[in-house]
């Protein structure tokens, strides 16, 4: 190794061992967000209406085979709701983004954080009143997570109603939109 290679190896491996030393030197950017949403099931519905949430645009969005959601909603024949993370719904061909769902115990108003392990990348069964909480991986091209240190962007939500007639949902949900942060409390997060 030649002496500038290595001068500029030790200087990284520095500025790396610097950074891991504060974990203040990240700071959130964007105030967390509340959303509410009316979505319909994905089945017995037309295709045209929206059945998904895309979470990061704070959207409701038609599912398709583009993949432009994070998670999707469905009643099944008893009317129980199912929500399904967007890759199993949509298979894609470029790999798709990875969306992982976690129930939550309490009222949805007192979780103030998403919690940290495992989420899973299966449907959740669901409730009125449950929590969720929805892990969404954004480090793709373009994306919003792309250069940051954490790939994910944390939402939780709750089904708030059921009209079964009409097939349609009413979604409430607050989404922290800082890389990482995973807190749900009002303001800019500082965890």
């Amino acid at each position: 190794m030649t002496p500038r290679k290595l001068a500029l190896a030790l200087i990284a491996c520095a500025s790396i061992l610097t950074a891991c030393d504060d974990p203040n030197l990240l700071e959130a950017q964007l105030p967390t967000v509340t959303d509410t949403y009316d979505v319909f099931a994905l089945t017995g519905t037309p295709a045209a209406y929206p059945s998904g949430i895309n979470t990061y645009v704070r959207s409701t969005v038609r599912v398709d085979g583009n993949a432009n959601f994070d998670v999707a909603f469905d009643l099944d024949p008893e009317g129980k709701i199912i929500i399904y993370p967007v890759q199993k719904v949509v298979s894609s061909l470029t790999g798709g983004r990875r969306v992982g769902l976690r129930r939550v115990p309490g009222a949805f108003a007192d979780v103030d954080l998403a919690p940290s392990g495992t989420y899973a990348d299966s449907a959740i069964v669901t409730t009125p009143g449950e929590v969720i909480v929805v892990q969404s991986l954004r480090n793709g091209v373009a994306d919003a997570c792309q250069f940051d240190i954490s790939p994910y962007i944390y939402t939780k939500l709750t089904v708030d109603s059921v009209a079964t007639a009409s097939r349609a949902l009413r979604v409430s949900a607050v989404l922290d939109p800082n890389c990482g942060f995973r807190s749900f409390e009002s303001g800019i997060p500082t965890r």
